[in-house]
């Protein structure tokens, strides 16, 4: 039984406008992050930073870590820790984000105004339209050591 070919083409654009939201929103994560890539690969001791347990968390600058602006360590639980780049997204050349003083889940940037967690690099106030960037995290238990690169 042949269709009509109206009846197929009705079906193709029915198919076409089903996949459009799931084709845009890839999009949207594919675009790259405006924090330029630089090579990191740095390796530390968690004790002597303080990251002995979940919930503690550490700024390093750029000369003692790398990054593109320093990075920022976050200890998730006993076992994960995430690691964000302290370039602000918003202007990654100029801005840079700071741990709030006795804040360990936020930090934020006094150009924009951004502030993020450092649980995930998400966005809770401010102008930025990116997270943070994140970088891989690798912890050691039996030597207390965290390799951090991308």
């Amino acid at each position: 039984m042949k269709l009509p070919g109206k009846i197929i083409m009705t079906g193709l654009l029915l198919i076409l406008f089903a996949a459009m939201p799931s084709l845009l929103s890839s999009c949207d994560k594919d675009r790259e992050h405006p924090v330029p890539h630089v090579l990191v690969n740095f390796n530390f001791n968690i004790i002597h930073y303080n990251l002995n347990s979940p919930g503690m968390s550490h700024q390093f600058s750029r000369s003692e870590s790398g990054g593109y602006q320093g990075i920022i360590v976050y200890r998730v639980s006993m076992d994960e820790f995430r690691a964000f780049d302290r370039a602000c997204p918003c202007d990654p050349d100029n801005c840079m984000v700071s741990l709030l003083e006795d804040d360990n889940l936020r930090a934020s940037d006094p150009c924009c105004g951004s502030v993020f967690l450092v649980i995930d690099g998400s966005v809770v106030e401010g102008s930025s339209n990116y997270p943070l960037k994140q970088y891989n995290a690798i912890f050691d238990p039996s030597t207390n050591r965290l390799t951090i690169r991308n």
